[in-house]
């Protein structure tokens, strides 16, 4: 919706010093951060000059010349009730930025950092169907060490991996594809399991005999909220028991999250995400 009838004054940001290079770089360094301000604000809701004025602390003229910039532009577009929201040159923009993100590269210093705090192997994986696929491996120091390889593929249903990239599935999603899994030793309450692990936004997965492979691992999510991969430490019993993953929890959360947020996530509530049937 374009904007009309009102008048549209230069931003007043004048230096004693006159008009050099430096005064107009401040200026225009100045003029772009409220620029993204407003954008950022009706991006996240939709809202009239009056109320973007308010919430920037900016005067009515200098929102409405802004915000007529940005609308020219298209990162900004008028709803018939006089407000705005994000228009469709975002969309373009988010587009182009997911295309262009290499998911390895950006995880690779967060997944280096958990496997030196843990002291375990630290993985990345993402879904393909109704398998996980195993993306990066980056050591840990534990003497015996899980060396599950990148293009490995495994049953969602089977691994802490698999169990994360699946917490926002239905429940019934789950049972379909249990019953196509090798669960042994697993135990028959999967599916009370995954609820727990919903709820903290992390799981705990105790591996079967005979190799005892235990691990945490936790949901990476995108700007959407969708879940996108997800991060594991895996190790046998040894050296990941009950206690240790308790410790573990809390480390392999805040990986997946600072990942997430590289992807333009927003931190949420353990289990909020999760639609519910």
């Amino acid at each position: 919706m374009p904007i009309q009838n009102e008048p549209t004054p230069e931003v007043s940001a004048r230096s004693s010093t006159g008009g050099d290079g430096q005064s107009k770089s401040v200026m225009g360094a100045q003029t772009l951060e409220r620029g993204l301000e407003l954008l950022e604000l009706a991006s996240e809701e939709p809202m009239g000059i009056a109320d973007l004025a308010r919430r920037s602390g900016l005067s009515r003229s200098v929102a409405y010349r802004l915000v007529g910039a940005l609308a020219g532009r298209g990162y900004l577009v008028g709803t018939a009730d006089g407000r705005f929201r994000g228009g469709s040159k975002l969309l373009h923009l988010g587009h182009l930025a997911a295309a262009h993100t290499d998911l390895v590269s950006i995880a690779r210093p967060h997944l280096e950092m958990l496997a030196a705090q843990a002291g375990l192997s630290a993985f990345l994986g993402r879904r393909e169907g109704d398998h996980s696929v195993h993306l990066l491996r980056t050591p840990g120091t534990e003497r015996i060490a899980v060396t599950t390889l990148p293009g490995t593929r495994r049953m969602l249903p089977e691994t802490g991996m698999g169990k994360a990239l699946l917490l926002d599935d239905d429940p019934a999603v789950w049972e379909k594809l249990i019953a196509r899994a090798d669960l042994h030793g697993q135990g028959h309450d999967w599916s009370q399991q995954m609820e727990v692990a919903v709820a903290a936004g992390v799981v705990l997965h105790f591996g079967p005999e005979p190799h005892l492979i235990n691990s945490v691992a936790a949901p990476v999510r995108n700007a959407s909220g969708a879940i996108v991969a997800a991060v594991n430490v895996a190790a046998a019993a040894q050296y990941l028991d009950a206690s240790r993953m308790q410790d573990l929890q809390p480390l392999v959360a805040n990986a997946a999250a600072a990942i997430g947020a590289e992807l333009g996530a927003v931190p949420t509530v353990p289990g909020s995400a999760r639609p519910r049937s």
